[in-house]
């Protein structure tokens, strides 16, 4: 059974904890428009309340340090925050660690969300695996701040793509959503919706292993697979490797690839592609992920790649190697 499969029974929620070292007489958390407060006696504290659906919420320290974020839900919650003081440029600061002891059913599915993603490289046959898991869990939860966090993060990194998401979206209470979330779901989705399958990338300009401009169309051929790396990223060049038997198989048959870069530096660039020496196409995104290609597409989740005709139009995005495969095999033998 996923976490979450069944709503809590339980109707309110008890956020409590201890803290260790240097600590004010009072702790505040932020939820929605809504700050609480709470005395902090013999080191602890309790906040206890109702929400209707878990919501994001942040520990509040001072008026400028607060905790990263989590989720508050009708159940008992239990933390550990430890107060510190750190020194640096001669000044004093205080700094907070807070580490959660026990977060309800919300942590059991972050936990489960994680080992999930990190078990699913992008493909097409996994997407369609996410598509469920996320279209079951927001039936019964369709005002989850997790679940609205995750669909964000989904679409800022492709792990679906834009009309998987548009049809969760259309599932979920968007007006009860933490509004950041919020924020980041629509700007990624408008960058996905431009550049979605049957969408025609242009002829970005990129960069040369000799530093000259280069029209990204004028290195197409029948069938394009554009790979977006970088030079630390060792899953990225790992991927690459796996391509060379079907660039070899292909080459003769109209079927390219084309390696685009999004490091920031050159040289680290130039190096990587000495040390590696793949046998296809190189180019660069000027500015790395700031630049025009990179930042019009949204790339910031790597590897990723993009099999496009030879006038641009996307065929699929971010295919496992056997899914690409089974492609060229259709379309080129």
């Amino acid at each position: 059974m996923q976490p979450l499969e069944k709503k809590s029974t339980t109707q309110t929620y008890v956020l409590k904890g201890s803290i260790n070292g240097d600590f004010d007489d009072f702790i505040k958390i932020r939820y929605e428009d809504q700050i609480d407060s709470v005395d902090v006696i013999n080191n602890s504290f309790q906040f206890e309340g109702k929400v209707s659906s878990p919501k994001a919420f942040q520990f509040i320290f001072d008026s400028i340090t607060s905790s990263e974020v989590f989720y508050l839900e009708n159940d008992t919650l239990v933390f550990d925050i430890i107060s510190d003081k750190v020194e640096l440029d001669k000044e004093v600061f205080k700094d907070y660690g807070v580490r959660q002891l026990n977060g309800g059913k919300t942590q059991e599915l972050q936990s489960y969300v994680n080992s999930l993603l990190k078990s699913t490289p992008k493909s097409k046959k996994n997407r369609t695996m996410l598509l469920n898991t996320m279209d079951s869990l927001i039936k019964i939860h369709p005002n989850h701040d997790y679940l609205g966090k995750l669909l964000s993060d989904l679409s800022m990194n492709q792990d679906l793509l834009y009309t998987d998401v548009r049809s969760l979206v259309s599932k979920m209470n968007v007006d009860e959503l933490n509004p950041e979330d919020v924020a980041v779901l629509e700007q990624y989705q408008q960058k996905r919706r431009n550049y979605q399958i049957g969408s025609e990338i242009p002829s970005f300009e990129l960069i040369s292993l000799t530093s000259d401009p280069v029209l990204l169309k004028s290195e197409f051929s029948k069938l394009n697979l554009i790979v977006f790396w970088n030079s630390w990223c060792e899953d990225c060049i790992s991927k690459q490797e796996q391509l060379l038997e079907a660039y070899r198989t292909y080459k003769a048959e109209g079927f390219e690839i084309i390696g685009v870069s999004v490091d920031t530096n050159q040289q680290d660039w130039i190096k990587a592609e000495s040390q590696e020496s793949f046998p296809w196409k190189s180019l660069r995104v000027k500015k790395g992920f700031t630049g025009e290609m990179a930042s019009e597409m949204g790339i910031l989740d790597l590897p990723q790649n993009y099999l496009v005709d030879k006038k641009g139009r996307i065929i699929e995005i971010n295919l496992s190697l056997d899914e690409l495969k089974t492609i060229l095999s259709a379309l080129l033998d």
